[in-house]
Formats: C-alpha cells, sequence, structure tokens
C-alpha cells in the first residue's frame, strides 16, 4: 500500500512537471520567437468607422486626410494601411480553390496597402506587391505565401496562378497572383504554414483599414500625434494607439500566467513528492535494521545493502514516472494553444523532467539507505 501511495504522488507529480517543463519551454520560445515580420517603431491605430455612422464615401475622406497628417508627423516615414494588424486578434478567412480544382480550400487573408510588406521587412520571394493602378481599381489580384505557393502548386511558379474565390458569397471572383512573400506568424504566434493571401486595399476597403506608422522617432511622441491628428478630424472617433509590439505581448500573456501557475503547482507537487519517497523509505529501513545487521552479519556488503534497499524503494517512483509520462503524453494536447514553437510532446521536456524527478527520487532514497548501512552489524542485530 505504501508503494502504491508512492506511485500515484510520483505519477500525478510526474504530470504537473511535465506540463510545467511544456509551459515554460514554450514560454522561453514565445519570449525569443521570430514572427517574421518586423515590430520595432511601428505603431498601429485602430478604429472602426461603420460603427461611428461612416459611409464609404466619408470613410475614404476620412483615411485620405488621416493619413496626410500622420505623415507629416515628426520622424514618421512611412504610414500603411492593414485590414487586420500583425498578430491582432479578429483574424479573416474565407473559401477559395485554385483555377481547375474541385476542392474548396479555407484560408486566412488580409487586405494591405502596397507599402505593408516593405514596412514590416517581409520581402517578396517571387513576383511584387500590388501596384498603385491596382489598388484604385480594386484589381482582383493577390500576394500569396511561401507555404500557400508550396502547397497549392507544388514544383510550380506560382506567378500567373489564378484562385477563384471572393470574400462573400455574393463576390465570387477569379484572383492572380502576382507576389509570393515569406511566411510569417501574422495571424497566430507559432503558427505560420496555413493557407494565406493578401488583398490590395482599395477604394471599397476604406472603411474597415486600419494604420500602420513607422517613425524613427520616440513611442510615446508618435502615439501622441497620432491621436491628435484623429481627434482633430472627428473629436468624438475613439481611436485606439498603441504600439505593434503590444500584440505580440498579448500572445505572450497567457503562456506567462500558465506557466507560471503550472511552475508553482509542479514544485510544491516534487517537494511534497521527494518527502513522502524519503519519508517511506526511512520507515521501511526503519523496520529493516534488525534484516541488514543479518544480512552484513552473513557477509553481504555496504554496497550490495544499499543497492537492495533503493531497488526496492525506486521501483515504485519508477512505475509511477511511467503512468505520469503516459498520462501527461494523453492530455498535453490541452495546452497546444500555448505551446509556441514546440510540439506537445517535446522531446526536452519529456526526457529532461522524467530523469530530474527520478534523479530527485534516488536521492531522497540514498541518504536513509546510507544511513542504514552504517549501523553496527552487533547493535542491527539487537535492535527490535
Amino acid at each position: 500500500m505504501r508503494g502504491a501511495l508512492v506511485g500515484v504522488q510520483v505519477a500525478v507529480c510526474m504530470v504537473l512537471l511535465i506540463a510545467a517543463g511544456l509551459l515554460m519551454r514554450g514560454l522561453y520560445l514565445a519570449q525569443t520567437v521570430d514572427p517574421g515580420f518586423e515590430m520595432k517603431g511601428i505603431t498601429q491605430a485602430q478604429f472602426d468607422l461603420p460603427s461611428q455612422g461612416y459611409s464609404a464615401e466619408k470613410a475614404r475622406a476620412f483615411q485620405r486626410e488621416l493619413i496626410s497628417r500622420v505623415a507629416t508627423l515628426p520622424g514618421v516615414d512611412d504610414v500603411e494601411q492593414a485590414r487586420v494588424t500583425p498578430l491582432g486578434f479578429g483574424s479573416m478567412h474565407t473559401v477559395s480553390k485554385p483555377s481547375g480544382a474541385t476542392e474548396v480550400r479555407r484560408f486566412h487573408y488580409n487586405v494591405v496597402s502596397p507599402g505593408f510588406f516593405a514596412m514590416l521587412g517581409m520581402p517578396m520571394v517571387r513576383g511584387r506587391t500590388f501596384s498603385e493602378a491596382e489598388v484604385e481599381s480594386d484589381a482582383p489580384v493577390m500576394v500569396i505565401t511561401e507555404s500557400t505557393a508550396r502547397r497549392l502548386w507544388p514544383g510550380q511558379d506560382a506567378i500567373g496562378k489564378t484562385l477563384i474565390g471572393g470574400l462573400g458569397p455574393t463576390d465570387t471572383k477569379e484572383y492572380g497572383v502576382v507576389g509570393v512573400v515569406r511566411d510569417s506568424q501574422a495571424t497566430q504566434l507559432g503558427q505560420s504554414d496555413g493557407l494565406f493571401f493578401y488583398l490590395p486595399a482599395g477604394p471599397r476597403e476604406q472603411d474597415s483599414l486600419q494604420l500602420l506608422v513607422h517613425s524613427k522617432g520616440g513611442d510615446a511622441a508618435t502615439i501622441n500625434g497620432i491621436r491628435a491628428a484623429a481627434r482633430a478630424l472627428d473629436p468624438g472617433l475613439i481611436v485606439d494607439v498603441t504600439k505593434l509590439a503590444d500584440n505580440l505581448e498579448l500572445w505572450r500573456t497567457p503562456s506567462r500566467i500558465v506557466a507560471a501557475l503550472s511552475g508553482a503547482l509542479g514544485a510544491l507537487a516534487l517537494l511534497l513528492a521527494a518527502i513522502g519517497v524519503h519519508g517511506v523509505v526511512s520507515y521501511g529501513v526503519s523496520r529493516r535494521i534488525r534484516e541488514i545487521g543479518i544480512r552484513m552479519t552473513l557477509g553481504a556488503d555496504g554496497r550490495g545493502v544499499t543497492s537492495l534497499v533503493l531497488r526496492q524503494a525506486l521501483r515504485p517512483v519508477a512505475i509511477g514516472a511511467l503512468v505520469g509520462v503516459i498520462a501527461c503524453a494523453a492530455v498535453s494536447h490541452v495546452l497546444s494553444d500555448v505551446l509556441y514553437g514546440i510540439g506537445s510532446h517535446d522531446p526536452i521536456a519529456f526526457v529532461g523532467v522524467p530523469v530530474f524527478l527520478l534523479g530527485v527520487a534516488f536521492l531522497a532514497s540514498y541518504l536513509p539507505a546510507r544511513r542504514a548501512v552504517r549501523v553496527d552489524p552487533i547493535v542491527a542485530l539487537r535492535y527490535e
């Protein structure tokens, strides 16, 4: 019964420790991840014109005037537009299919201005970005990501290929691919290989576009300048102006909180498991002192007795650790949403944590076993 309780305790401890290890690995990678686009010096201005009663024509005039004013702010060297800012919440998706195909696929997409890719440091791998004429005419052209090109047209040049689809059930068109851009984690941190395309931010999209502003000056001065420019045009408009890097921090926060909580619980479980193993082994050894004395009197050496005690003490620990690893492997997919850049069966966590726990259990068992073999055999034989 004591062995079974130790095994259960170690199994629960193993689940908590591996979960903590996975989350901490994910948090570390989230802190050091390269999302595939630049964030330094970029400010985002987000607003909802339709909810403020803006018509399509009024929205176009507002966007033109706001861009003109923001572009003249000190330090600002580029202003671009996007329907959804990178790693902003509220990604968009639609269904499309390559020309000649029968299977319809689900795509994420964004609507951006021509300089969007250059501002964010997203190089064009093939082809080009949108031209001003294509933007003004709402031309049916698109830029796709590298992974999209590989998945739709493996081994072929995607430039000149077409996709049939649209942004709604009544907006079905044939879009031509004019460029292929490098993959980035623009929609979800840790994911860059989904089907994704970009459309030009033409006149009909102006009521739903946000601003991205690149500045060589301070972030605070740029943020205040954008707010002042928007307030001068419409004092009642609600404008949320933040650094683009704040989007990345929003993705990191859940991982940071869960990792801290899981780490604290894992450390507590490790402490309790170590105390439990030490206590059970110490108690078991105290009940076997006479037996140990007889063994040593008959010729057993201290190393052999220590090995015997350790084998018997670590057997339920090893079984519990194995059960814990299997249990965590079965449920770790629940953590996949906050594991950035690693799989839910990350080998470092699934190997490192069991080795660490078994090491702690070994020390907890070794200390009482070593004390036992130091007892004088004559004293041990008289022990009751």
